[in-house]
């Protein structure tokens, strides 16, 4: 086990769009095959509990499935930005919140078969509001849930976002939950 060895086979951009690229690799025994992926810039992500042991959500409209999801906080890493200032700047913009501690728990790839991002995921712990968050717009929610809670909108079909379910799994492996 270890770290994913890269291959690093040239890629051709087919399309690109400020927030993603679509590329085409060499693929197959010979690389003569053409294989096409999504590239987007990498992300973080942020599992965390306020002060009354709260988990801390945003449900927010995704135009791709044209639907309202409950979704940990998230976003992109800025060109020259590290995972942990990532998170804490999107963690604070988007819920208002700051943690007292918080911890790495790892990198995960969203969808290795078609992706080739990877998602920092982060556990904070003892957040406490720093100002009221006025979210961008009036589709955007900020969401608190107990533990149980939580569990009940994963199994009720609720809360779908399979990257943030891992995180959760991840954080009771690790002993955080």
């Amino acid at each position: 086990m270890g770290a994913i060895k890269k291959l690093n086979r040239k890629r051709s951009v087919v399309f690109k769009t400020e927030w993603f690229t679509i590329d085409t690799i060499p693929y197959g025994s010979s690389g003569n095959e053409t294989y096409y992926r999504l590239s987007c810039s990498d992300s973080v992500s942020i599992l965390a509990k306020t002060v009354d042991d709260k988990i801390i959500m945003v449900r927010q409209y995704r135009p791709a499935i044209e639907a309202f999801t409950y979704e940990f906080p998230s976003g992109y890493i800025d060109v020259g930005e590290s995972p942990e200032k990532a998170m804490k700047r999107e963690f604070q913009e988007e819920t208002g919140y700051q943690c007292k501690t918080i911890t790495y728990m790892g990198a995960l790839k969203i969808v290795p078969s078609r992706i080739n991002n990877t998602l920092y995921v982060f556990f904070g712990k003892d957040a406490d509001i720093l100002k009221m968050q006025k979210m961008g717009d009036k589709e955007t929610q900020l969401i608190l849930a107990t533990v149980d809670e939580f569990r009940k909108l994963i199994s009720d079909g609720t809360y779908v976002e399979s990257s943030g379910i891992a995180m959760f799994q991840l954080a009771q492996l690790k002993g955080y939950l």
